[in-house]
């Protein structure tokens, strides 16, 4: 089990744009796989400029296609529930990302939301994480998800993350 939690700035500007905290749980089967599911608890600013609060339950695989000394080719599927107050839906999540594997090494990733109209978003990722031995994870990013149109324009965001691994083989994920 790991703790999660991430704090994000309003695109665009400064301030505070969702908060969320959670256990992540993690299975690792044969040969690369490994079984996800997790639960968070999500404050996060709507178009109103208030707060909105939810629940998020999730659970998926991720599939490591191939790794070399230098790098790691991975593909995750996820199914997600969010539940607040008037408004609950279903999304899936399906993402494809190279990591490099050196102390200080990018990542990249595509990834596709769907729900139960199609396509939703799409999100395309890039950045950097320096790890410092093999408990300590910063990660420096940033992404463009191109939206439909009744989800919301285009958001363009910067992504920070600091990661603790005390004892949990689970590497922090700056996409999940």
């Amino acid at each position: 089990m790991v703790l999660h939690g991430r704090l994000r700035t309003r695109p665009g500007s400064l301030g505070l744009y969702q908060a969320r905290f959670g256990p992540l749980f993690e299975y690792s089967g044969p040969k690369g796989l490994k079984w996800i599911g997790g639960y968070y608890y999500t404050q996060q600013e709507n178009s109103d400029a208030d707060f909105i609060g939810g629940h998020r339950y999730f659970g998926g695989a991720e599939i490591r296609i191939v790794e070399t000394g230098s790098a790691r080719v991975e593909t995750r599927d996820l199914a997600e529930r969010f539940e607040q107050a008037g408004k609950s839906f279903a999304r899936y999540r399906l993402r494809a990302r190279v990591s490099g594997l050196s102390r200080v090494a990018p990542y990249a990733s595509v990834e596709n939301f769907l729900d139960a109209n199609g396509w939703r978003s799409a999100r395309f990722a890039a950045g950097l994480r320096m790890r410092n031995g093999a408990r300590i994870a910063f990660d420096f990013g940033y992404f463009v998800e191109p939206r439909r149109a009744d989800i919301g324009r285009t958001r363009h965001m910067f992504m920070t993350g600091l990661h603790g691994s005390f004892g949990a083989r689970r590497r922090g994920d700056p996409d999940l």
